[in-house]
C-alpha cells in the first residue's frame, strides 16, 4: 500500500477531516477501505488512551430548577438533578449521595424489619435523561454489577478483603439501621456507572461540554418506606401493631468525568465518538404474575446486544428475601420462544440441579448473589484482557441476525399474592451501535 499511496493510511488517518477527504477522493475503492480501517483502528487507539490516561474529575450536579447541591428526600417525588458544563468534558459515572433519618414509629411493641433490596430501594428508579432514557433501572441492579465485577468486589463501595477503615465506612457505606421510636441514620454512597463494561471502556460516556443535549439525573424516591415488597420498599412489618415510618433528609449528586487532562503532558488527550456505540441501561418488560407450579416464560423485549441480562425472582412469599433458593424448582434461557434450545437449563427436562448454576456463579463472580437474583448474561466477567476489544466475548445478541426471539423461564413451587405481586423483573445493559443521538440547540 505505501507503494501505491502518495501517503500511508497511518499519515491519512491523523490528518485533519477536510484534508482526509480531499486524499480520499484521489484513492481507488480497494485504498479507501485499506485507509478507513486505518482510521478507525486509530480512533479507537487514541479514544483508549483518553479513557486511561485522562485524570478523573468531579463536579457536583445542582438541583434542577433551583439552586444548590443537594435535594430533600420526600417519599413519593422525584428528584431532578443537572449535570453541569464541563470544558470538554465526558461524563463516566454519577455519585449519589443519601443522608437520611428514618424513624419508625413505637407503635404497640411495634418491630420492623429491613427488605431485600434496602438500602437501594430509597429511589424506586433511576432515569437519566439525554434526548430520551439513556439509562432507566432500578438502583438495587448496581449492587448486583458491582458485585458481577469479579472476585473481592463488595457490593458498590464495601470492602471484602484488606484494609477497612471505620470512619470512612461510616460515611461511604450504607447501613439500615430500623431502632423502633428512634431516629435512624441512613447514608451511603451510590455509583451509577455509564461506561458499564469496564472503567477504561467508551461506550455510554456522555459529553458535557455543554453543545446538544442538556443531561438529566432523575431519582424516584419510594411511594413509602413501609411496605412489603422488597424491591419497592426498604422496611417491612415484624411483628406489634401501630406501625408507620418518617423520613427526612438530603440527597445530593457528583459527575465524575475526563476531560483529557493527564499526568503525560501539558496537551489534552482527545476523545472522538463518531463511529462509537454506546451503552444504555434497560428495564425490560417484566413477567407478572407469577404463579407456581408451572414453567412461565417471558421474552426478552429490547433487541439490542446484551452485556449483562439480570433478572430477580420476587415470590411474594417473603420480603427479607426476593425469593428462598428452596422455592426455585427450574429455571432457563433459550434462544426461541417455546425452550426447544437452551443457553442456560437447570433442571428444565434435565435434571441438572440448580445449585450447580450458583457454583457456576461463585466460581465466576467470587460470592453469591442474593436469593432470587439470577445472572443470565455477564459478559464482561469473561477474562477478556482488554475490556474495551469488543470482540471474544459473550455478550447476547438480539440484533438483526441474532437471537430476538430469546426468553427467560422459570417455575417456583409457592408464590403468594397476599403483600404484593410475585413476578420477574429483568435489568439489561446494552450496546447500542446506532451510537449517541446529540440533539444540537
Amino acid at each position: 500500500m505505501a507503494t501505491t499511496l502518495s501517503y500511508t493510511p497511518e499519515q491519512i488517518a491523523a490528518m485533519p477531516p477536510q484534508q482526509q477527504m480531499a486524499v480520499m477522493r484521489t484513492l481507488s475503492p480497494a485504498q479507501q477501505q485499506a485507509v478507513q480501517a486505518e482510521i478507525a483502528n486509530s480512533r479507537s487507539r487514541s479514544n483508549r488512551n483518553f479513557m486511561r490516561q485522562s485524570i478523573e474529575k468531579i463536579a457536583y450536579c445542582p438541583v434542577s430548577g433551583g439552586s444548590g447541591t443537594t435535594a430533600s428526600y420526600s417519599n413519593g417525588t422525584t428528584l431532578v438533578f443537572d449535570l453541569p458544563v464541563v470544558g470538554s468534558g465526558y461524563v463516566k459515572a454519577l455519585l449519589i449521595t443519601y443522608t437520611l433519618t428514618v424513624t419508625p414509629a413505637s407503635g404497640s411493641s411495634a418491630v420492623y424489619a429491613v427488605n431485600a433490596a434496602a438500602p437501594y430501594n430509597i429511589f424506586n428508579e433511576l432515569y437519566l435523561n439525554y434526548n430520551g432514557a439513556q439509562i432507566r433501572t432500578h438502583p438495587y441492579f448496581l449492587k448486583v454489577l458491582d458485585q458481577m465485577r469479579g472476585w473481592q468486589r463488595g457490593a458498590q463501595n464495601r470492602v471484602l478483603a484488606g484494609n477497612n477503615d471505620a470512619t470512612i465506612a461510616g460515611q461511604v457505606v450504607g447501613t439500615t439501621p430500623v431502632v423502633s421510636g428512634s431516629a435512624n441514620t441512613w447514608q451511603g454512597k451510590i455509583l451509577l456507572p455509564l461506561n458499564a463494561i469496564g472503567d477504561d471502556t467508551v461506550p455510554g460516556v456522555l459529553p458535557v461540554m455543554g453543545v446538544g443535549n442538556k443531561p438529566q439525573l432523575r431519582l424516584t424516591c419510594s411511594s413509602s418506606m413501609l411496605g412489603y415488597d422488597p424491591l419497592l420498599y426498604p422496611i417491612s412489618v415484624a411483628s406489634g401493631s401501630g406501625h408507620s415510618v418518617t423520613v427526612t433528609g438530603t440527597v445530593n449528586v457528583d459527575m465524575i468525568y475526563l476531560d483529557g487532562t493527564n499526568m503525560d503532558s501539558p496537551a489534552p488527550l482527545q476523545l472522538g465518538l463518531v463511529g462509537e456505540p454506546t451503552l444504555q441501561y434497560y428495564w425490560d418488560t417484566p413477567l407478572t404474575p407469577l404463579t407456581q407450579g408451572t414453567l412461565q416464560r417471558q421474552h426478552i423485549s429490547t433487541l439490542l446486544e446484551h452485556w449483562y441480562a439480570v433478572s430477580i425472582l420476587i415470590d411474594g412469599v417473603q420480603s427479607s428475601t426476593f425469593s428462598t433458593i428452596a422455592n426455585i424448582a427450574q429455571f432457563q434461557m433459550s434462544p426461541d420462544s417455546v425452550g426447544q434450545q437452551s443457553f442456560v437449563s437447570y433442571n428444565v427436562s434435565n435434571n441438572v440441579s440448580i445449585y450447580d448454576f450458583y457454583d457456576r456463579q461463585r466460581r465466576a463472580f467470587g460470592q453469591d448473589l442474593d436469593p432470587g437474583v439470577i445472572a443470565w448474561v455477564a459478559a464482561p466477567s469473561r477474562g477478556v484482557i482488554d475490556p474495551s476489544n469488543r470482540n471474544g466475548r459473550q455478550a447476547l445478541n438480539m440484533r438483526p441476525g441474532g437471537y430476538p426471539a430469546t426468553t427467560h423461564a422459570y417455575y417456583v413451587t409457592t408464590a403468594t399474592t397476599t403483600n404484593m405481586t410475585p413476578r420477574v423483573e429483568t435489568f439489561l445493559v446494552s450496546m447500542n451501535y446506532d451510537g449517541l443521538k446529540i440533539q444540537q440547540g
